[in-house]
């Protein structure tokens, strides 16, 4: 298990608006949803049909399994589990109830107060905006020049870099030491990159050039500085969307 795993608060989303918000992407994804009982013993593979937050509840789909139905209406503890994208989505909830959906039966229960989201490295980059893209300098060895990039998408694994010129001095394998990426409020993120791709496109008329970087390695406390930025840009993201 990865050090970002086992520090689970840091992930913890406790906005409503916000937990509401991602378990209306389950449900739009139609991703499916494992809800793990019975300290574990016992599972129903569901999906989510409708967040009524007038009435704080989830409505969920009936299970296959009648016996298995009925014993999850009995516990009192229930840990849901999803992977859309590959990133880990869970939270738990008390007491599941019957209720109803377009005339056949589903579950219901209280939408949580705590919403957990576990963004994998080998899975998860998130794109930055134009106007969020943050400043990245290093210098190599052997030159006293200062390289500035521009962070154009960025995961707990790695981050993707842009330069305004056509070709760079970089090829795959090599190390970039001692990098600093600026995340602005959030602080300076210094850190040895593995360059694993190494490339050029066509922006309009000019071209430009892009490193994909791997993080050599990287301390819990700073993984927690990047997961607070990548939060915080994901939030101001979802609110220009109304």
């Amino acid at each position: 298990m990865t050090s970002y795993e086992d520090n689970v608060e840091s992930y913890t989303i406790t906005f409503r608006r916000e937990i509401v918000f991602y378990l209306r992407q389950l449900i739009n994804d139609g991703d499916r949803i494992s809800v793990v009982f019975d300290e574990g013993r016992e599972t129903v593979l569901t999906v989510l049909i409708d967040v009524d937050e007038e009435n704080n509840t989830i409505l969920f789909d009936w299970g296959s399994n009648e016996a298995t139905n009925k014993r999850l209406m009995e516990s009192k503890r229930n840990f849901f589990i999803a992977t859309p994208g590959g990133v880990r989505n869970q939270f738990v909830t008390t007491k599941v109830w019957q209720g109803s959906y377009k005339g056949r039966p589903a579950f219901l229960t209280s939408i949580p107060d705590k919403y957990v989201r576990l963004q994998r490295r080998e899975f998860f980059r998130m794109s930055l905006p134009m106007t969020q893209r943050r400043p990245c300098t290093f210098k190599m060895p052997d030159s006293d020049k200062v390289w500035e990039m521009s962070v154009v998408d960025i995961g707990l694994g790695g981050v993707g870099l842009e330069a305004p010129v056509p070709t760079l001095p970089f090829a795959i394998g090599d190390t970039l030491p001692k990098v600093t990426i600026d995340l602005g409020k959030f602080g300076k993120v210094e850190v040895d990159l593995e360059v694993r791709f190494a490339g050029s496109h066509a922006r309009g008329s000019k071209t430009v050039s892009r490193l994909g970087c791997h993080f050599v390695k990287i301390r819990p406390a700073q993984e927690n500085e990047l997961q607070r930025f990548i939060t915080q840009v994901q939030r101001e993201e979802r609110a220009k969307l109304g």
